[in-house]
This record gives C-alpha cells, sequence and structure tokens, in this order.
C-alpha cells in the first residue's frame, strides 16, 4: 500500500453495485462503503465514471420498467433520469472526483497490454494521479493485472478492519 492507505480509489462497477439493487453485489458494496466512511476513508471517483453512473443507472431502471409494465412510458422514462441525477448527487456526497485529462488519456493508453478495456485504464491512471492507497473493484482481471495496489470489495471490507 501507499504512504496514504486511507484514500481509496472506488471502481464504477462498485459503484453500480451501490446503486442498483438488482445487482449481485449489492450487500458487499453497501457494507463496503459503510465501512469506510466509518474508517474515515477518503473515498475517490475517477471523474470518468459518472457519465458511464448516469448512463447505467438510468438504464438499468429503464429496462426493469419495461419488463415490468410491457413498455416504457415518458413519466417513467422522466423518473429514471431523475434517479441518475440523484445517485450522482450521492456518489458527489460520498466521494471525491479524480479528473481526467490529456496525462489520464495518456496513460490510459500505456495499460492498454495490460488491459484492452479502456474504461479500465482510465480507471487505473485516476488511481495513480490520486496516489491512491487503493483501487477497489469487481474486476478479477483489473484486480489481478493493475499496476496500483487493488482489492475486492471483499478483500477491502477485511483490509479496513484493520486500520
Amino acid at each position: 500500500m501507499s504512504e496514504n492507505p486511507k484514500r481509496i480509489l472506488v471502481d464504477t462497477n462498485v459503484w453500480l453495485d451501490y446503486f442498483i439493487p438488482s445487482r449481485r453485489g449489492r450487500s458487499a458494496a453497501i457494507e463496503f462503503l459503510r465501512d469506510a466512511c466509518t474508517a474515515q476513508a477518503e473515498l475517490m471517483y475517477a471523474a470518468t465514471s459518472s457519465k458511464d453512473l448516469f448512463y447505467l443507472i438510468a438504464s438499468e431502471h429503464k429496462a426493469w420498467y419495461r419488463r415490468e409494465h410491457g413498455s416504457l412510458s415518458q413519466d417513467a422514462a422522466s423518473a429514471a433520469i431523475s434517479l441518475a441525477w440523484d445517485c450522482l448527487d450521492v456518489l458527489s456526497q460520498l466521494a471525491t472526483p479524480v479528473p481526467c485529462d490529456l496525462s489520464d488519456i495518456w496513460m490510459a493508453s500505456k495499460q492498454r497490454k495490460l488491459h484492452s478495456d479502456y474504461e479500465d485504464d482510465l480507471i487505473i491512471a485516476a488511481a495513480m494521479r490520486a496516489k491512491t492507497g487503493l483501487l477497489v473493484t469487481n474486476d478479477v482481471k483489473l484486480c489481478s493485472h493493475a499496476p496500483v495496489a487493488a482489492m475486492s470489495v471483499e478483500d477491502a471490507k477485511n483490509y479496513l478492519a484493520t486500520l
């Protein structure tokens, strides 16, 4: 771990687990974020994650509505967008965004041989920029190949208990 073990970058997939009730990792994400707040960890997220979160939260809610009701009404679509905005408000209360500029795009391109997933590479660049002590992700591949300290949500919960 780095010299700042309580500075934690949380990957997009963990935030999705937290905000979308139907996701398998929801309970673990809620527990991890609760424990991180209790431990007074400095939670962070890649600024690029916010657009993904907004889109995916709204899309998941719209898909759920279509499954339940057969079609998507204008009111339901508006509610999905409102929900996504509300989730971003909560995100901004829980964590600090790590900005992105040309140097992050360059750093992400240098990670390409490890991860061909550009979004993961931007997450790595954000963790490096912010000098985080830990990257928390549910992405097994990212966790095993990241050039920064990375753990699953479950392992991170156990780690927080040692601080």
